[in-house]
Order: C-alpha cells, then sequence, then structure tokens
C-alpha cells in the first residue's frame, strides 16, 4: 500500500472512531428525581400538584437529534394533588381511574425545527402520540434536550457505573375534557386546561 493510500486508511479509520452512534437512554431515573409539576386554573379553586415514575425509554443521536423517538410515561397512581383527600379522589373512576388505566403515555412521532443552544443542548419541537385514560390525541411541544456524555458518575446514583445522560425540559398544556377525565365536574372548581411543566433524566450506562 502506497503512504498516500495507508494516509487515507488511517484518516477513514480515525473519523470512523470519532462518529457517534445513537444511544438509547432509560428514563427511569435511578435517583428518582425526575418528575413534573401541574397546574389547573379555574374561578373558584386553582389547583397544584406534581408527579413522580417516570419510565419509558429514548433513543437519541446527538449528531441527529431530529431523528429521537421513543416512549416516556408517568404512572397515574403518582399523580398528586395538593392534599391527600383530593389526591385519592382524583385516582378513582371517574378521574384518572388509575387501576384500569395504570399510565400517561406519550410516544414521539416526528422530531423537528431542531436549533442548537450550544454544545450537547438543542431546542426542537416534537408532535406525538399523548395518550391518558383509553384516549389517545397528537400533541405538539416545544423541549429542550440536553446530551451530557459521561456523566453518570458525576451526579451519582449508579455506583460504579459511568455513561451518558439525557435531559429532556418541556412546558406545554391539555383540555382534561379531551381525555375523558371528570367530565362532569363544574368547570368553575376545577379548570379543564391542564398546564405541565416536566424535567426528565434518562440513563445511559456504557
Amino acid at each position: 500500500m502506497s503512504s498516500i493510500g495507508a494516509g487515507a486508511l488511517l484518516t477513514f479509520l480515525a473519523a470512523g472512531a470519532s462518529v457517534v452512534a445513537p444511544r438509547t437512554f432509560d428514563m427511569r431515573d435511578p435517583k428518582g428525581v425526575s418528575g413534573l409539576s401541574l397546574r389547573i386554573d379555574s374561578a373558584l379553586e386553582p389547583v397544584h400538584g406534581s408527579a413522580v415514575g417516570v419510565s419509558g425509554s429514548v433513543v437519541f443521536d446527538p449528531e441527529k437529534p431530529e431523528l429521537s423517538k421513543g416512549t416516556v410515561s408517568i404512572a397515574a397512581k403518582e399523580v398528586r394533588l395538593g392534599s391527600q383527600g383530593l389526591t385519592e379522589a382524583m385516582h378513582e373512576d371517574w378521574c384518572l381511574d388509575v387501576a384500569k388505566h395504570p399510565s400517561i403515555d406519550f410516544t414521539v412521532k416526528r422530531v423537528y425545527d431542531v436549533k442548537a443552544d450550544g454544545p450537547g443542548r438543542w431546542t426542537v419541537k416534537v408532535d406525538g402520540d399523548f395518550k391518558l385514560k383509553d384516549v389517545t390525541k397528537p400533541l405538539t411541544v416545544t423541549a429542550t434536550v440536553t446530551h451530557l456524555k459521561d456523566s453518570i458518575k458525576a451526579r451519582g446514583g449508579m455506583e460504579g457505573k459511568d455513561g451518558d445522560l439525557l435531559q429532556i425540559r418541556s412546558r406545554f398544556s391539555f383540555n382534561r375534557l379531551d381525555f375523558g377525565v371528570a367530565p362532569d365536574l363544574n368547570p368553575k372548581v376545577i379548570g379543564p386546561v391542564v398546564e405541565v411543566d416536566l424535567s426528565f433524566v434518562g440513563v445511559s450506562p456504557n
């Protein structure tokens, strides 16, 4: 092999070695801090709540964020409102019916309008299928995605392991009546629009 050919081969191999392959991120945060807050405004009784119990998986390639795919879920029984009584009532069959519908799911269908905000950080739009109870509807959200290479060890929570983190943040809203959530409830008491603010962390160990 000529020196030119050998040099070209070495360049090709070096370039191949630097390619970042897509990784699958487990959205079940081992530290258990991923979650969301929610707000339901109304004329008589504004309500605040929260949820943990995140699961699912996301395939992400920092070289091609637009090819991301996956499903993220929230355990319905982990959705809580301001008081224990209100939470227990919300879990019953007239509202979330958590015994029959144990998870709330968002499945990614398309990622677009990808804008880099800095090293390893993007703002994207995501079209997805949002499933709540037995109803699935399309939902478009804007999200901030941050890829943190070799950061599991620094964050902690997975003893003896390192690997990549994927942070997903988003704010969006939906109408609970579209999903048959407490359709007979007076909207002056509990409004129909649910505002969501989420922060999720996925892990991909080496």
